[in-house]
């Protein structure tokens, strides 16, 4: 069992102390202005759309996220396949199939079928006492004050133990590198540390996360609603951007969106 550590030991758990221009700069222009926007709808219309609070969803990137997985995770091994469980607003499971490898006849390499995935599929192999593992076919998504990614994002990871002088693990260290030509203009790169709390004959046991939508997005607005309350919902699209669909129908009322270079003009 393994409990993340300080909830700002890295850029992206928390974004609370990175800036918005850092951040635009790793991403594409299409990407920089999906950000701007949600960064507007959350300071400017009071109109966030956060997936947790409506029980859609987590997406891929929120395993990196410090509200998501600040409890324990569980961590099980056996020879052919790694698992890692955490989760707070929802589960977060991770397959890590060791020695298989990837089908390369689809939009991206995959294990199964050719379809996206929310938490991508994961292959890997052991270096000595690390573990590197390649996640593809991950379903694009996003998560709140940070910026989206698309269905093309694949990673490259590596688990470290981290040991004390008597040679005994007592921790982990988490490296990883995503890579989307999609939605970033290079690579970007997150590493973090776990603290090893237990061993899995000890502690307290992995909680299997159920989310009960309690809050309903009513005209673009994060809505508590009350058992026997009858509400008008409109059903989302949930691959079509949905946060962005609302901000548009509710919000941006005669706004235009910036024009897409021309790739016929030769004014410039």
């Amino acid at each position: 069992m393994y409990a993340p550590g300080n909830i700002f030991d890295n850029w992206y758990s928390f974004m609370a102390q990175t800036q918005f221009p850092t951040v635009l700069s790793l991403l594409t222009p299409e990407y920089q202005t999906r950000l701007v926007q949600d960064a507007y709808h959350q300071g400017n219309t009071n109109a966030p759309q956060w997936v947790s609070q409506y029980c859609w969803p987590e997406g891929f990137m929120r395993r990196w996220y410090a509200f998501s997985i600040q409890f324990t995770q569980q961590v099980v091994v056996s020879p052919s396949l790694v698992q890692i469980m955490a989760g707070v607003a929802d589960n977060f499971i991770t397959n890590i199939h060791v020695g298989r490898k990837f089908r390369m006849d689809g939009n991206v390499p995959r294990l199964g079928p050719d379809v996206p995935r929310w938490m991508g599929e994961t292959i890997g192999f052991w270096d000595k006492d690390a573990l590197i593992t390649w996640t593809s076919n991950i379903q694009g998504w996003s998560a709140h004050g940070a910026f989206e990614f698309s269905s093309k994002m694949q990673t490259i990871e590596i688990y470290t133990p981290i040991r004390d002088a008597q040679q005994q693990v007592i921790g982990l260290n988490h490296e990883a590198v995503f890579y989307d030509p999609e939605a970033f203009v290079e690579p970007i790169r997150i590493i973090r540390n776990y603290q090893k709390s237990s061993t899995l004959d000890a502690g307290d046991p992995i909680q299997y996360i159920k989310c009960i939508p309690t809050i309903m997005p009513v005209k673009g607005h994060a809505t508590a609603v009350a058992p026997g309350q009858v509400i008008e919902y409109e059903v989302p699209d949930m691959y079509g951007g949905p946060w962005a669909k609302m901000w548009e129908k509710y919000f941006e009322q005669g706004m235009q969106k910036p024009k897409e270079d021309d790739i016929f003009d030769f004014s410039k």
